[in-house]
């Protein structure tokens, strides 16, 4: 049976801390025993009292929602302190705590809990780790709630501390987590997020739950789960979701993304997500941007690639663009790309996949490059696969190349001041056959053709003869 066992008070402060206006006292702990409770109280010097509570305790603040359980309780006067021992509680609104040992240090409005820690916020984000810290707000310290848990704790956030309203939880591993006003929530040393539609790593953390960012520094990595499969790369990432779903995610400096149809590589990326898919994809910078596409190599200034449910549709390059392919060597034997250049380079794929083909590459369709625009490229000889191609060379202020269902060049259109050269390859046995022409038996020609040449020898003391002038050829 529990009964009300007495009111624990603090005595007045000393004379040095009396001179100055006291601090109204944050918890005036009443403490409830069980039958079975023990207690001893000893007076100090100073005239305070520690109390040391046994064999099951527990009590409230009168003042403050604060609560206190535990298995046994030390109340030290002089440093206005509480020990709890051995299935340590401490609860109130915004914070609850469980752990082997409990230590609420009054003065400094902290909790500091030990072994086995379960933290749990009003928001219902839990910390699990060997050791948390918790800063009470209070008038006269701090403005905010602090919450600090080490040791490298598993932190969950829930849906409503992440800004959503669904099921699913935010799930962050790191040395140690400090979360602020049940709001912001840092992380530090060997980061791992992971959430439903991503799972992300870096060297720190920062996230905001009332907006639903995120930044991450130090060697960041994300990868793209379920529907929206990709990888991104840089120094530093922010990310940007609504109700828990990714919309948004930036990488700048030295960024890479890849995706299933592209890979892009710029000073800064820019992914955009629509239904959990990638829908669009911007990379710009001092270095320029390159992109990977089927077979095709670009690079410009900056790109952007529409791919609409995750599927390559077209992709633009802007200012000083240039796009390169690989030839196929089963037509031809090349080592040179073919490669079209302009001041904008359209390229559109045909995205359409046939049902449940998911492998299937985008297609590509055509290429258009505008502003004084120039192509090369290199078509198969009639001499077979073994031999050098035919080239082809043009410019002008606009080219389009189409491209047919084998992905080779199909046709080139050439608009507007346009010019270029052709050059096909002569096969080696007409040169051979008119080398080797017949000539009437007897002729002048042929007995010329017969007879030795003379060779004159200088006469003696004479100069050597300077060697003969070579012949340039055409």
């Amino acid at each position: 049976m529990m009964t009300r066992w007495f009111a624990l008070a603090l005595l007045a402060p000393t004379l040095l801390a009396a001179q100055q206006p006291a601090r109204e006292r944050s918890c005036n702990l009443d403490l409830y025993n069980y039958d079975t409770t023990t207690t001893l109280a000893i007076k100090l010097p100073s005239g305070q009292y520690n109390s040391y509570y046994g064999r099951g305790i527990r009590g409230r603040c009168t003042n403050t929602d604060q609560r206190l359980s535990g298995d046994s309780l030390e109340a030290m006067g002089d440093s206005k302190s509480y020990v709890i021992v051995g299935r340590a509680h401490y609860e109130e609104k915004r914070v609850r705590l469980d752990a082997d040992r409990i230590y609420y240090f009054q003065s400094e409005e902290r909790v500091l809990a030990e072994g086995n820690v379960v933290a749990v916020t009003e928001k219902g984000t839990t910390m699990r780790g060997p050791r948390a810290e918790y800063f009470r707000a209070a008038p006269g310290l701090r403005g905010d709630s602090r919450l600090i848990a080490t040791g490298r704790p598993v932190t969950k956030l829930s849906p409503d501390d992440a800004g959503g309203n669904g099921t699913d939880t935010v799930e962050v591993i790191a040395n140690q987590v400090t979360e602020v006003a049940d709001s912001l929530l840092y992380a530090g040393g060997s980061v791992i997020i992971t959430r439903p539609d991503l799972i992300a790593t870096s060297d720190s953390a920062t996230m905001n739950a009332g907006t639903e960012w995120a930044r991450l520094d130090g060697r960041p990595r994300i990868e793209g789960r379920g529907e929206s499969v990709f990888t991104l790369v840089g120094r530093r990432v922010d990310i940007w979701s609504r109700d828990r779903r990714l919309e948004r995610v930036l990488s700048a400096d030295s960024a890479k993304a890849t995706s299933e149809d592209v890979t892009l590589a710029s000073d800064s990326i820019d992914l955009r997500l629509t239904d959990q898919k990638l829908s669009r994809a911007y990379a710009w910078g001092p270095s320029r941007a390159r992109a990977e596409a089927t077979d095709r190599h670009i690079l410009a200034d900056s790109i952007d690639v529409d791919m609409p449910g995750q599927v390559l549709r077209e992709l633009r390059a802007l200012r000083g663009a240039y796009a390169s392919s690989r030839t196929d060597s089963s037509k031809f034997v090349s080592t040179e790309d073919d490669w079209l250049r302009g001041d904008t380079i359209v390229a559109a794929f045909d995205s359409v996949r046939a049902a449940g083909d998911t492998a299937a590459k985008p297609v590509i369709r055509l290429i258009n490059a505008l502003g004084a625009a120039a192509s090369f490229y290199q078509v198969a000889s009639s001499q077979g696969a073994k031999a050098a191609p035919n080239l082809n060379y043009v410019k002008g202020k606009a080219i389009t190349v189409n491209f047919g269902a084998d992905r080779a060049v199909s046709r080139v259109t050439v608009r507007e001041q346009a010019s270029g050269i052709y050059l096909e390859r002569i096969p080696d046995d007409s040169l051979k056959a008119d080398s080797t022409k017949a000539r009437p038996a007897g002729s002048a020609t042929d007995d010329k053709a017969k007879a030795p040449t003379p060779v004159r020898t200088p006469p003696s003391g004479a100069p050597a003869a300077p060697p003969p002038t070579p012949v340039k050829k055409p």
